[in-house]
């Protein structure tokens, strides 16, 4: 008998459960890089969002700070 003849007439095939570790692992890799680019993307928005109120705040304190010795005769 060859092998092909011993695998059929066998019964019923029991199906191998698959490796569950490594999809896992892939999940929770893809999962981790999704919140990174979640949290990213909040930093930018932010940043953006008050970046030209910091920038004018900035520029008034420089202007108090460089000038205002010069007005109060100093």
């Amino acid at each position: 008998m060859t092998d092909k003849e011993q695998e059929y007439g066998n019964g019923v095939p029991t199906v191998i459960k698959p490796s569950m570790a490594v999809i896992e692992s892939l999940v929770e890799d893809m999962r981790y890089r999704g919140q990174l680019i979640a949290r990213n993307q909040k930093l930018e928005s932010a940043v953006g969002a008050t970046g030209v109120i910091g920038f004018a705040l900035g520029f008034v304190i420089v202007v108090l700070l460089i000038l205002g010795p010069k007005v109060m005769g100093v």
